[in-house]
């Protein structure tokens, strides 16, 4: 991919991150139950990604439909994936697209939506360098992904 098409790909990423999804909720920080259920994370601290936790009762978020899909869709993706015969620009861009299409049909508002944002993020720092050859990157996608269902049903 040509640099112009990775700094296409970050932009167009960066925008979904900012404008998907009815943003204008403001971003919950009040979660002080750090032991509980609540404070499960997918990512670690250091990260600097906020952690995807539970609701305050230990519950997951309800999220919609075409979320659920999309998550789905893209695990499916990655498993279909030959590394043998498979074209990982290929793989990226099928990812990516399903990634977009996830804000696109996003209908989530309040707290879940912004845990779901929490969830979202580290997917979408792994595809700016993403390398469908390397059986890292497909695993660790295909592990985050699974985390999905932790948090939201």
């Amino acid at each position: 991919m040509t640099n112009t098409g990775l700094l296409a790909t970050a932009l167009v990423g960066c925008t979904l991150l900012a404008l998907g999804c009815g943003t204008d909720t403001p971003a919950h920080n009040d979660h002080t139950d750090e032991g509980s259920a609540a404070a499960q994370a997918t990512d670690a601290p250091e990260s600097g990604v906020p952690a995807v936790r539970l609701d305050s009762l230990g519950n997951r978020w309800i999220a919609n439909p075409e979320t659920t899909t999309g998550i789905a869709n893209m695990s499916a993706i990655l498993q279909a994936f030959d590394p043998a015969s498979g074209n990982a620009d290929t793989l990226k861009a099928a990812l990516e697209e399903e990634f977009g299409l996830i804000f696109e049909r996003c209908t989530m508002e309040g707290e879940a939506h912004n845990q779901l944002h929490n969830f979202l993020i580290p997917i979408h720092h792994a595809l700016r360098e993403f390398d469908g050859n390397v059986a890292h990157d497909r695993e660790a996608m295909t592990t985050h992904l699974a985390t999905y269902t932790t948090y939201f049903q």
